[in-house]
Formats: C-alpha cells, sequence, structure tokens
C-alpha cells in the first residue's frame, strides 16, 4: 500500500510499524562464541572449588548450589551474594582466573557480522554476565576487542545500591536510557530464554541464539521459548533484520 503523503499518514487499513532497531545487545557465552564447547565447564569447576571452600561444604553440594542459585536467580554470583554476602568482586575474578585460549572458538566470522550489523548504522553492545576481566580478554582472543560501540559486563550492574545482571528488566530499562533509546527502538540476542523473557516484557525485540546450545545438547526448551521474537543460530543471522521494521501486531 502506498502511504499518503500529504498527511503523512498510512492508508486506512494499514498496519502500522514498530520502530527500527538502533542498538543490538549482544550476549557473549554460547552467542558470539562457543562457551558450551567446554569454557563454561571449566568455569563451573572453578566456581564449585570456591564455593566450597567459601562456605565449607562438599565439592557435590557446592555443585548443587551453584546450579540451583543458577536457576533460580539467572547467574550463580547472585545467589551468594543475598544469600551469603560472598562479593561478587572477590568470586568472580577468582572463578575466571585462568588461561581462556584453549576454550576460545567461534563459527564462521563474528568480527565480519559485527562489522555487516553496524554497517546498517546501528549500535552494538556487549551484555555479558561475565566479569570484565573475561569479557575484556576472550574479546581479545577472537580479535574482536575494538569491534563493540560498548561492553557491560557483571563488573557494571549495579543499580541503587544491588547487583541486577542479567535476566534484570530494570538492568535493561537502564541500559536503553544510557545508550538513549526507547525498550521498542533495543534488541537483544541471547542463549537463555529467561534473559530474553526480561527484554520481551519491557517491549524489547528478542533474538534466541540456539546453534552453539543445540550443538552440545544443552537446550532448555524443544520449542520456541516464551518471549521469543526470532530464534537464530548464528550471530551471522541477525544481518537480515537489521534494516528491518517489523509490523506491530
Amino acid at each position: 500500500m502506498e502511504a499518503n503523503v500529504g498527511l503523512g499518514r498510512p492508508r486506512r487499513g494499514a498496519k502500522p510499524t514498530a520502530p527500527a532497531v538502533k542498538v543490538w545487545f549482544i550476549d557473549l557465552d554460547d552467542t558470539v562464541m562457543e562457551s558450551s564447547g567446554g569454557m563454561l565447564h571449566a568455569i563451573h569447576l572453578r566456581m564449585n572449588d570456591f564455593i566450597s571452600r567459601a562456605l565449607g561444604i562438599s565439592w557435590e553440594e557446592a555443585g548443587k548450589l551453584r546450579t540451583a542459585y543458577w536457576e533460580r536467580y539467572g547467574s550463580t554470583f547472585l545467589g551468594l551474594w543475598r544469600n551469603h554476602r560472598i562479593d561478587p568482586r572477590v568470586f568472580l575474578p577468582e572463578t575466571h582466573d585462568f588461561d581462556y585460549s584453549p576454550f576460545v572458538r567461534a563459527a564462521g566470522n563474528p568480527a565480519e557480522d559485527i562489522r555487516a550489523l553496524r554497517r546498517k548504522g546501528v549500535r552494538i553492545v556487549l551484555y555479558t554476565n561475565g566479569p570484565r576481566i573475561y569479557a575484556e580478554e576472550v574479546l581479545r582472543l577472537l580479535r574482536l576487542h575494538d569491534a563493540f560501540d560498548a561492553v557491560v559486563t557483571s563488573t557494571d550492574m549495579r543499580l541503587m545500591g544491588d547487583w541486577r545482571p542479567k535476566p534484570s528488566a530494570t538492568m535493561l530499562r537502564a541500559l536503553c536510557a544510557r545508550f538513549h533509546v526507547r525498550p521498542q527502538e533495543a534488541a537483544i540476542i541471547d542463549d537463555s530464554p529467561a534473559n530474553l523473557r526480561a527484554a520481551k516484557s519491557i517491549g524489547m525485540r528478542t533474538f534466541w541464539c540456539t546453534g552453539y546450545r543445540a550443538k552440545h545438547g544443552k537446550l532448555t526448551h524443544r520449542r520456541t521459548a516464551p518471549g521469543v521474537d526470532h530464534v537464530v543460530l548464528r550471530l551471522r543471522d541477525l544481518i537480515p533484520f537489521a534494516a528491518q521494521k517489523k509490523e506491530v501486531r
């Protein structure tokens, strides 16, 4: 249908379009890189060791507690903070202090994928629950150290005196304000359905990245999870959406 140019309004019956995406928030683990191939396991082993020592419990109990906190809070460090007052600024650096190079791998060419997105005139923000020391070193190893307009890590996720990592909708609202966009002008790609539900609840567009998790049998949903607008396998699958205005239904 042609728009009524003189009045600046679409013809009767035309569906309005949502605002174009101006900022993309991109997850790191199992989105930019293949973390299920060994990286997450290496981190989890170190978390179990830390929790066992800090709380005086067995290694097996520590593993169960780590998993329980991740399932309840979306991050182990938030559960440790809220229930045991273990400072994330101690926990995260210690559990991420090792050589990442054997575990850093990614399919295709993520640097070119991100450049292709940026050529669409959008801003690209890395948004990860990992600590800054981890994110920056992984990006260096992937040769992505200058690929993003900004890097937001767990180290930055404090609001109103408390830690608010993914899946905090409050933090997402604050980030949209920081980058001067409405939630409807932002999109997120993540491997976690819980993180996507939080983003969808404030009006962001959501992309569930399933390729790496599917490869390693880690998908938590057989069907499209609630709060997901699109399912993609890899980062490069975002490129066709970058300049696309979506109809409001």
